[in-house]
């Protein structure tokens, strides 16, 4: 489902929640970028490179949901997430917002 950095980026404030899949821990925070391949998270202690994390997206009463693994670390700004599975509706749920945000 990962289609590379070269996705095209959206600015797109919506509610995260991010899940370490191997670490009782979760942090709620809000995406700054977004795009079909991943998102930027704003927060300032970010997972680790590598952290496999499940993201929830929250926006305008819609949710959407995806496995990924966290791509960049940057100190006291955020994190960047690469997505690797998406559910159908929840790549539908996605697509709407971005072709909202053109």
């Amino acid at each position: 489902m990962h289609e590379g950095r070269g996705a095209r980026r959206y600015n797109f404030g919506a509610i995260a929640e991010v899940i370490d899949l191997d670490e009782p821990d979760t942090l709620v925070s809000l995406t700054r970028d977004l795009s079909l391949s991943g998102c930027f998270v704003k927060t300032t202690t970010p997972y680790p490179e590598g952290t496999r994390v499940r993201v929830r997206i929250i926006h305008s009463g819609a949710e959407f949901v995806a496995v990924g693994n966290v791509t960049a670390n940057v100190m006291a700004t955020g994190m960047g997430v690469a997505f690797t599975q998406i559910q159908p509706n929840d790549r539908a749920i996605l697509e709407g917002w971005l072709d909202n945000a053109t």
